[in-house]
């Protein structure tokens, strides 16, 4: 094999459309107090929307199995897509400023830099539901709606209620003074697109 063939090592040039997602795999304590010997894991990285279900099904898995028996752990994805070139002008700075960084952890510092809010590459919000009640959920996007018609939403079940991604921001003050006992709103944030506990 030749060592300068990018083909070789499966380098791929850049998404036409310049976005990725920022992609963590955790296993946390608050889900594994069960769980003897448990330690926190987790891995971090970016990927194009294209293989967003590559890496829910089988990758997510394998970091499943590497868990103890039992152990549950969560995927999360950025809400918003992150722009490759901000990514890669704060990651070229970066390596200038510490040149002794330790290669290794290039991926889960990309994943970190692709976090930041100067990479975000849309405005989408994201609603933590913590209610199971499904009832509760279409009340709260009822509220939305009066507020603001012009918001699209999407609903995803968590493990401990819903999460609602919203395609804008909207004035949150008057609608949480009735809903802040089950809500919480964030501007660019994970959401929890699926979970696994290992058997």
């Amino acid at each position: 094999m030749s060592m300068t063939s990018n083909k070789s090592w499966g380098i791929e040039p850049a998404s036409e459309d310049d976005l990725c997602y920022v992609v963590l795999y955790v296993s946390r304590a608050k889900d594994n107090k069960s769980v003897e010997g448990f330690k926190e894991r987790r891995k971090s990285f970016i990927c194009t929307k294209e293989k967003i279900d590559y890496y829910a099904d089988e990758q997510f898995d394998h970091f499943v199995e590497d868990g103890l028996d039992w152990e549950m752990s969560r995927m999360y994805i950025s809400v918003n897509p992150r722009s490759m070139t901000a990514i890669r002008k704060q990651l070229m700075h970066f390596m200038i400023d510490n040149p002794d960084f330790n290669l290794c952890s290039i991926q889960s510092k990309i994943a970190g830099i692709a976090a930041t809010k100067e990479c975000a590459a849309d405005k989408k919000w994201l609603v933590d539901f913590d209610s199971s009640d499904f009832a509760l959920v279409e009340e709260f996007c009822n509220d939305i709606r009066r507020q603001d018609s012009s918001i699209e939403k999407t609903i995803h079940e968590t493990p401990n209620g819903y999460g609602i991604i919203l395609s804008h921001g909207l004035d949150t003050r008057l609608l949480m003074e009735h809903w802040n006992f089950v809500a919480t709103i964030k501007k660019d944030d994970l959401w929890c697109k699926t979970w696994k506990r290992k058997c």
